[in-house]
């Protein structure tokens, strides 16, 4: 009997022993296969930091995507139809770019704007569903005069639409401001709403719908420029360009290029594991424009030894880099005035930011406007230029050249000023890791793992306080694998610190940054504008994901 009770337990030993050993293959074979995936994760990230702080000699990107299908017409009935082409002026300020027609009583300037669908035409064989401002992509160039009051009465005839819009970067009253549910009721189909506010101060902007990425995404968006009232740092030219870059998501028209934003992880992947995360940068589009074209036909004319004043938009989700063959080229504006013009072999530029540039070429002949990275401009964003022999034998207006230390930091090929110690005593100090977060629908974009999904939800989230009079700073640190342009509305902001090193003297007054992967940057203002301001990444599928916050003005310590 006992015999048989111990053979009894020596099977059952072996049984467990069995057990034990397949379990620990399984458990051993799912360590690995974890194991081999943080592996992957993390070379993925580390390279994606290499090649972010790689210096990029030929590359660009891509803004705005397009949705593919509209369920809306074109609406030929009087309450919907397009403006008269009063509205529009004749004049051709840059190739494919009209100047909005305005009136003016006194100190005042009166434009009319109206949405309204379209079918958009991007080059002979493709077109699209739009929604336009006054039925051109881009809208119509608003051009006025620092100190000039404007008035814009904007109409909406679109549809099942509520909209708004939002003059970027110009610093007006806040209930001018155009964000819906915060400064705003959104402007319903057939309704009307005039924003009034002072041109100030002289530099280019942007006008675009704030109602979610896909309004501005099908046509709703614009260049506005306010001329200087007053002494200029540069010379004046004849000749001006405006150029509008644009990119668009269209089924059919061929393979995307990789994207070049310093995201090198496998979106097919990551957008499975995480599908509202990481989206944007992605390899999404395959259609790049040039003022609403694609390999546009006109022309951009010059003549050679004479300035060339080149002024750039991006209107898209992606940075590019701009090049044109055969001139010299100098950013001479970010947005506002540099001290000294500063020669780059091209121009970087990210999503809502606007750089000027002065342009000139010796040498008569045709040349290309282009994006430098691999695709783009194969893909549509490519112009021609052509030069001309000049008729005028006096040399060009002097340009001062900036000379810089060789130590000074740069933002995108831009020396960013004088390097030294921070002195400015701060109010308050605020420190915003941008990155991705948990949230109720799974894995979203955040800031300091807070995740905001609905302007009309802003009340839930507690803003950042500040008061008027005071300094303020604001820390950025991406922690993500994808750039961030991160954009102040009511503001304008210098760069005070890149990675670390501080400037004495900052050259860059900005309202955009672009904050690349493991980048940190410090930007300061000053709190003079109250009212509540949005701060959000402007490639707006991380802002409709949730990358967006907003400040607030109190008026002492105990309303806070």
């Amino acid at each position: 009997m006992f015999k048989r009770w111990r053979e009894a337990t020596r099977k059952r030993i072996k049984r467990i022993k069995r057990t034990l050993r397949k379990w620990m293959f399984y458990t051993k074979a799912t360590f690995l296969i974890l194991f081999i995936i943080a592996v992957v994760l993390l070379l993925t990230w580390v390279l994606t930091i290499v090649y972010s702080a790689m210096p990029h000699t030929s590359q660009a990107a891509t803004p705005v995507q397009k949705s593919e299908a509209s369920a809306d017409s074109d609406h030929n009935n009087p309450s919907t139809a397009p403006l008269p082409l009063t509205a529009v002026n004749n004049k051709q300020v840059s190739p494919s770019q009209p100047e909005a027609e305005s009136t003016k009583q006194g100190n005042v300037r009166e434009f009319t704007i109206t949405a309204y669908p379209k079918t958009v035409q991007i080059d002979d064989q493709l077109t699209f569903k739009g929604w336009t401002y006054n039925g051109v992509f881009p809208g119509p160039v608003i051009r006025v005069k620092e100190g000039e009051q404007v008035r814009v009465k904007f109409r909406n005839q679109i549809p099942d639409l509520e909209t708004t819009i939002h003059f970027h970067g110009i610093p007006k009253p806040n209930r001018m401001d155009g964000v819906p549910y915060i400064t705003q009721s959104p402007v319903k189909y057939g309704g009307q709403y005039t924003y009034e506010f002072t041109a100030e101060p002289a530099g280019m902007y942007i006008y675009h719908a704030h109602g979610g990425s896909l309004q501005a995404n099908k046509g709703m968006i614009g260049p506005m420029i306010i001329e200087p009232n007053g002494p200029t740092t540069y010379p004046d030219t004849d000749t001006e360009w405006i150029v509008g870059l644009d990119e668009s998501k269209i089924p059919g028209e061929g393979n995307p290029p990789p994207a070049t934003d310093g995201n090198r992880m496998d979106q097919s992947m990551m957008q499975q594991m995480m599908p509202n995360a990481l989206l944007g940068t992605a390899d999404l589009y395959n259609v790049f424009t040039i003022n609403g074209k694609r390999d546009p036909k006109h022309v951009f004319k010059a003549k050679t030894h004479e300035w060339v004043r080149l002024r750039l938009f991006n209107y898209g989700f992606q940075t590019h880099r701009i090049k044109v063959e055969g001139m010299k080229m100098y950013v001479t504006h970010d947005n506002a005035p540099l001290p000294a013009a500063q020669p780059v072999e091209y121009v970087e530029i990210s999503p809502y930011e606007r750089i000027g540039v002065y342009l000139i070429g010796n040498k008569p002949g045709k040349y290309k406007m282009l994006d430098t990275d691999p695709g783009h401009s194969e893909l549509g964003m490519r112009a021609n230029v052509v030069l001309t022999p000049s008729d005028d034998d006096n040399p060009p207006k002097h340009l001062k050249i900036a000379d810089p230390p060789d130590n000074a930091p740069k933002y995108q090929g831009i020396t960013a000023g004088i390097p030294g110690p921070d002195t400015t005593d701060y109010d308050r100090v605020y420190n915003m890791n941008l990155g991705m977060t948990m949230s109720s629908n799974g894995m979203n974009w955040g800031i300091n793992g807070v995740s905001w999904n609905n302007l009309q939800n802003f009340k839930d989230i507690t803003p950042y306080k500040l008061r008027e009079g005071e300094m303020i700073k604001i820390n950025l640190f991406n922690r993500s694998p994808e750039s961030h342009p991160m954009h102040l509305h009511g503001h304008h902001f210098r760069i005070v610190s890149i990675n670390g090193q501080t400037l004495a003297e900052p050259w860059l007054s900005k309202d955009v940054i672009n904050v690349k992967p493991m980048q940190r940057f410090s930007i300061a203002f000053k709190a003079d504008n109250p009212g509540n301001w949005l701060f959000h990444c402007h490639q707006e599928h991380h802002a409709d994901s949730g990358l967006m916050t907003y400040f607030s003005y109190v008026e002492s310590d105990t309303s806070e």
